[in-house]
């Protein structure tokens, strides 16, 4: 009988599992293993009353105990603690507004490219030019002349706009006399430089017209001042 008490039930709570007839030695080894814990129950084997482990005072010495702190191991966890890297704050963290200062930028450049290209066809935008395939563009040179050959019936009227802007005063538009026509280019002449002078025609106009006048800004008065003269036409779609 007193072999039979060195043998124990034991009940695992937590997995509820029983296993019979557990050594007096083994259930220690457990207990000190960290197996079984306090509220794990046992029985000697053939008996039927369960008793919890932590209450029995064969194996609660065995049981794990935690220790009380010690003034030295409070002083320890209140000391700061140095670490080998610094937390660096990721780029999405930071301020999310969005800056806007270069979408201004872009936005004023290209309003203004749209008003200089805008400005530079007002001369030619009421004139109905020749097609031509595949005519030379060339861009509008601040001091270049441009002039204006329009119908009313069929009379031609002429106008005089310089550079990028169209004809702004009463004397430089609907000009019917050629005469005066060559008076306002030569004013609008710059003095010291020579420009480009731009003939918009309609297609209507006879091109007698424009050669007589092409004719007349390549010699005189005009040969000095004036370095080229183009004819403008609309690209053939």
């Amino acid at each position: 009988m007193a072999d039979k008490k060195r043998f124990l039930d034991v009940w695992i709570v937590e997995s509820n599992t029983v296993y019979r007839e557990v050594p007096f030695t083994v259930v220690a080894d457990w207990v000190q293993q960290g197996r079984l814990l306090e509220d794990d129950m046992l029985k000697p084997s053939g008996t039927s009353e369960w008793s919890r482990i932590g209450g029995s005072p064969d194996f609660n010495a065995y049981l794990p105990k935690p220790q009380a702190y010690r003034t030295e191991d409070r002083a320890e966890a209140l000391e700061p603690v140095e670490l080998d890297f610094s937390y660096k704050r990721r780029h999405d963290e930071e301020d999310d507004d969005v800056d806007m200062i270069p979408l201004i930028d872009v936005s004023l450049v290209l309003l203004i490219f749209f008003m200089l290209i805008s400005a530079g066809t007002a001369v030619a935008s009421t004139i109905s030019l020749p097609g031509a395939e595949n005519p030379t563009v060339s861009e509008i040179n601040p001091d270049e002349i441009t002039v204006g050959i329009d119908l009313d019936g069929n009379t031609p009227v002429y106008s005089v706009g310089i550079g990028n802007q169209p004809p702004a005063s009463p004397d430089r538009k609907d000009i019917r006399d050629y005469e005066e026509l060559k008076q306002k280019i030569l004013e609008a002449l710059p003095g010291s430089t020579q420009t480009v002078v731009t003939i918009n025609a309609h297609k209507d106009v006879q091109s007698g017209r424009v050669r007589r006048l092409t004719a007349d800004l390549s010699t005189g008065v005009f040969r000095q001042k004036v370095s080229r003269v183009l004819v403008g036409v609309n690209e053939k779609n």
